[in-house]
């Protein structure tokens, strides 16, 4: 049997996080080294890009990108090569917690990167990049500076990374999967 490749920690979410979620994921990004943010909520997806003491969102630079609230957040992901820490709402509550990879393991671990919608930029703006795709109009803003060239030739990708560990009978299986990087980056 192989040894987990990743580490999981939990991560205690206070009432900072309700009263202004922003700053307490700042926080968690630098505790982590963590530099985006993807959220759903339920009124839209946020991308986010964390600067030092500041979390810039794509609201304001999508159209249909809502502000960050945590009365409507669902969940989000905080990554980076470093780790990723996963935030979710259930009946009880808000709970976090953070992956890392275990070196010496890089065998049972496997990067993809998925090519992310969009064949026009749109506006370039704060460092987002608002992309639209084909006729239907859908858009987001992703929080990294993409050319049309690189939309062309399909580079603007999410890395996914998945571990791998075996059960009592050998067989191996995807048990956990994080979000790492995305690309192109600066």
């Amino acid at each position: 049997m192989t040894k987990t490749p990743y580490q999981l920690t939990g991560v205690p979410v206070n009432s900072d996080f309700t009263t202004s979620p922003a700053d307490w994921m700042v926080a968690q990004a630098r505790a982590f080294g963590l530099h985006y943010l993807l959220a759903h909520a339920d009124d839209g997806v946020i991308w986010g890009r964390i600067d030092g003491n500041v979390l810039h969102t794509s609201h304001g630079i999508a159209p249909a990108s809502p502000p960050l609230r945590a009365s409507t957040l669902q969940q989000a992901r905080l990554f980076g090569p470093a780790g990723e820490l996963l935030l979710w709402r259930d009946d009880n509550g808000w709970s976090a917690r953070f992956v890392a990879d275990i070196p010496g393991n890089d065998d049972d671990i496997i990067d993809e990167d998925q090519i992310l919608w969009g064949d026009t930029v749109e506006a370039t703006k704060n460092g987002f990049t608002l992309v639209r795709e084909g006729s239907q109009g859908m858009r987001h803003a992703v929080p990294v500076v993409v050319t049309a060239e690189q939309l062309k030739h399909h580079q603007l990708r999410l890395r996914v990374r998945h571990y791998i560990t075996e059960n009592e009978d050998g067989e191996a299986s995807i048990t956990l999967s994080r979000l790492v990087q995305l690309l192109p980056e600066a």
